[in-house]
C-alpha cells in the first residue's frame, strides 16, 4: 500500500490515507455522487492489512448522503478482521452543537469509541 491522497474542493473533503495506519478527512463533505467519492475510500480500506488505524475527522459541515457513506466508511473498518484497534478523533468548530452531536450519535451506532475535542476556530 501506498500513501493516498484525494484533493478537497470547496464542496469536498480532502483524504489521506496513510498505509502507516492513518485516515485523516478535512473540510467541507457536500458532494452530489458521495457513493463514488467515497469508493476508493472503501477499497483501500478493504485492503489495508494492518492491526492498528487512527483516524481523524474534521468537517466543517457533512450533508445527508456523505453521513451515510462516513457511517459506512466506519463499517469497513470495523469489519475488517486485521485491523484489532481503531482510534477515532472527531473535530468540531466550538459551539457547533450539531457536529458534535453528529459525531455522538454516529458513535453510538457504530459500536466504536470516539475522541471529540472542540476547536476554536473555523477547521477547513
Amino acid at each position: 500500500m501506498k500513501l493516498q491522497i484525494i484533493e478537497g474542493t470547496p464542496h469536498s473533503p480532502k483524504v489521506e490515507l496513510n498505509p502507516t495506519g492513518e485516515i485523516k478527512m478535512h473540510g467541507r463533505c457536500i458532494i452530489e455522487d458521495s457513493i463514488e467519492f467515497f469508493a476508493p475510500i472503501f477499497l483501500w480500506i478493504k485492503c489495508f492489512n494492518f492491526n492498528k488505524v487512527n483516524i481523524d475527522i474534521n468537517l466543517e459541515y457533512i450533508n445527508t448522503s456523505s453521513v451515510k457513506q462516513l457511517y459506512c466508511m466506519l463499517q469497513h473498518v470495523k469489519s475488517n478482521r486485521n485491523i484489532k484497534e481503531v482510534y477515532i478523533n472527531w473535530y468540531y468548530e466550538e459551539g457547533d452543537d450539531d457536529m458534535l452531536e453528529l459525531g455522538q450519535d454516529i458513535e453510538s451506532q457504530i459500536n466504536l469509541p470516539f475522541d471529540f475535542f472542540e476547536c476554536a476556530e473555523k477547521l477547513a
